[in-house]
């Protein structure tokens, strides 16, 4: 009789378990809906039961009818982590002062307490180590120039792509080697019509002040991509990428006064190169920015102050602008030519002001789509930084 208890009991557990554990397994796979949570707490209760069925076949075989196997390793982990005193053992540690009847024991400090108390000097140990010996403890912004960096590299991929130059975003580069580019595929599929320098044949002159459908980046870009059907000049959005293009239209734009032989006329209107947009917002050199420098005076090059500049530089700044080429700021290379003194100026010290009171700055943040980060340099080394920009002009 007892064998056929012990049996029913078994299958009854193994039952549950089963059931139990197949319909966790189908909420695995179900929708977060009324339906499956209702079948978790169906598996939930099966799963209880049949431990508490378990326990019951164990605590019969044994006839432990007080819970010992399971209470007495419980309460020997308890004792263990606590120290406690029994009350029957209390006065043993009851210390001899009273006060007002009320007496004291002489308890000791529980072990789990000490193990908090010593792991929070050995954690803190470690830490110091960690993040103030061999590292700068610097930790925010360590993440912050990571995940630059990887912004970086992503908004570079996509600059790579073409996906995120458009009439509307494109720039005047001064990359040299998008520069290159440009005049290869110029020589390749423009010179026929403009000349090798760009000096005009069938097509217009582009060296000189004079356009027929606008001289901006922004112009020839459209320009290029749809063509002139009219006058016999095709679309080259089918053949080339938009960065070919932009590279191209760059490079046009680096022919404007070079006078080279056996010029075109001028056709179409005089261009008013205050309009033209260099590479990041406005250019217009009359604009001071928004901030505490109101006005720089430029004398000869200072070697030394360019030095210390170029050094900030590359501690504060070269995580996010490359000289050469567009990174997650624009390139640094010819700044000192589109923008002022005063305006670079304001520029490092409160960008965050720039941003929300400059038209420029705007424009800048709506581009890169990456506010720049306040580096908390004081005037003397903006200005030393201004120094290191003045060495870094482009010839156009």
């Amino acid at each position: 009789m007892k064998n056929k208890n012990n049996f029913s009991f078994i299958s009854t557990f193994w039952f549950l378990l089963i059931f139990s554990t197949t319909s966790f397994a189908g909420t695995e796979a179900a929708d977060e809906s009324y339906g499956s949570v209702l079948k978790v707490v169906i598996a939930v209760t099966a799963f209880l039961i049949a431990f508490v069925l378990w326990l019951v076949l164990v605590y019969a075989e044994s006839n432990d009818t007080k819970g010992e196997k399971v209470i007495t390793p419980f309460s020997k982990f308890i004792h263990s982590m606590t120290q406690s005193v029994s009350i029957q053992e209390e006065d043993d540690i009851m210390l001899d002062h009273d006060f007002d009847g009320i007496r004291e024991l002489d308890n000791k400090i529980p072990p789990w307490w000490n193990a908090l108390f010593y792991g929070a000097i050995v954690f803190s140990i470690i830490y110091m180590i960690d993040y103030h010996v061999i590292g700068d403890g610097n930790v925010q912004e360590s993440e912050y120039q990571q995940e630059m960096q990887a912004a970086a590299i992503q908004l570079e991929l996509l600059t790579k792509s073409g996906v995120m130059i458009t009439e509307e975003t494109v720039t005047f580069t001064n990359d040299v080697a998008a520069l290159a580019a440009g005049k290869e595929i110029f020589d390749k599929n423009c010179a026929a019509c403009h000349g090798f320098g760009g000096e005009g044949l069938v097509g217009p002159n582009f060296t000189d002040e004079y356009w027929i459908h606008g001289g901006s980046i922004k112009n020839m870009y459209r320009t290029i991509t749809e063509g002139v059907p009219a006058k016999g000049m095709i679309s080259w959005k089918s053949q080339l990428s938009p960065n070919q293009i932009q590279e191209v239209a760059s490079y046009i734009r680096t022919l404007r006064g070079t006078n080279p032989q056996n010029q075109k006329g001028p056709e179409g209107e005089k261009w008013d190169s205050s309009q033209e947009d260099t590479g990041s917002g406005s250019a217009t050199l009359s604009d001071k920015g928004v901030g505490s420098i109101t006005k720089v005076d430029l004398a000869e090059i200072d070697n030394a102050l360019v030095a210390t500049g170029k050094n900030l530089f590359d501690v504060k700044c070269s995580a996010c602008h490359k000289v050469e080429k567009r990174f997650v700021g624009p390139a640094i290379r010819g700044v000192i030519q589109r923008r002022s003194p005063e305006w670079i100026m304001n520029m490092i010290l409160d960008p965050d002001r720039m941003v929300k009171e400059n038209k420029i700055a705007k424009e800048l943040l709506g581009e890169y789509l990456s506010p720049m980060a306040n580096q908390s340099l004081t005037q003397e080394e903006a200005r030393a930084v201004l120094e290191y920009f003045r060495t870094l002009t482009v010839e156009i």
